[in-house]
């Protein structure tokens, strides 16, 4: 169980039915009433059925609509109750608490519901490749280039670049032995489905890193790594903290999945290319 509930149903929320994603934007939304409601009080406010209420609670860690309110109860009752990604009066100690809060839960999140043959089947496609091509935009442009610096140092030949007319330049040139990988929060931004579209017209293999999947980008995938939506509902998104952790951790995922793949040759490169820059530089 998550140190909050609210972020738990937060975090929980694109993995629910859509009848538990109507419970869970309604107690969003009126969570100090909803812990005055019965079952079937708001069953009836949320449109749904008095067993939808019970799954709801179950699927977010709780033992049933009682125990949910009582967890409910305490977090409204505390200064330390989270919500809102930020606000104008917390103090230094709860932007601290927050801000762990936000990064344990990518973390497990991610830990929990990422599929072993998704990691498996991006290895894969990598191997295969001769060049891996990485694409992110803005929050997720850091992520592009942490994963490109570790599959470089490691051998891969790896093109890392914002430049959407050199990567569609590189993809439409020379098509063949080549692996894109498409890293988005929202999986919509006119730039990635563009790089997307024409790695399909040449059936470049993709896999995306992104939030939601039927999304655009997920669609246009050949393997879709999933990670949370929970900024995309906040009030205020004021930096991308539990998608960039999430991405992060998958990222980290598929190369230490890669590296275990053939680990005594990756592990010999990896002592090379510390030894050059070591002596080089330093």
């Amino acid at each position: 169980m998550l140190q909050s509930l609210l972020f738990q149903v937060q975090f929980k929320l694109s993995a629910l039915s859509d009848a538990e994603q109507a419970v869970a934007k309604y107690v969003l939304a009126n969570a100090e009433e909803v812990i005055h409601l019965s079952t079937q009080q708001l069953a009836k406010r949320a449109g749904v059925s008095n067993a939808t209420i019970t799954r709801f609670c179950k699927s977010v860690g709780t033992k049933g609509f009682p125990d949910f309110k009582i967890i409910m109860s305490s977090e409204i009752a505390s200064p330390h109750s989270i919500q809102e990604e930020l606000k104008p009066d917390d103090s230094l100690n709860q932007i601290k608490h927050q801000l762990s809060l936000r990064m344990t839960s990518a973390i497990k999140e991610r830990e929990s519901l990422v599929q072993n043959n998704s990691i498996e089947s991006c290895t894969k496609l990598l191997k295969n490749a001769d060049e891996i091509v990485v694409y992110g935009i803005g929050a997720s442009h850091i992520i592009a280039k942490d994963l490109a610096q570790k599959f470089i140092r490691i051998g891969k030949s790896v093109l890392d670049t914002q430049d959407t007319h050199l990567v569609l330049s590189s993809l439409a040139s020379n098509p063949r032995k080549k692996a894109m990988i498409l890293i988005s929060n929202s999986g919509e931004k006119l730039e990635i489905n563009t790089i997307a579209k024409v790695c399909n017209e040449f059936s470049i293999p993709i896999i995306s890193i992104v939030s939601d999947a039927e999304s655009t980008l997920a669609t246009k995938s050949t393997v879709i790594l999933l990670h949370s939506k929970i900024e995309m509902v906040d009030t205020l998104r004021s930096a991308s903290t539990a998608s960039l952790i999430a991405q992060h951790y998958l990222v980290d995922l598929l190369y230490y999945h890669y590296l275990a793949d053939n680990y005594h040759d990756h592990v010999e490169k990896l002592k090379t290319t510390y030894a050059v820059v070591r002596e080089n530089l330093h």
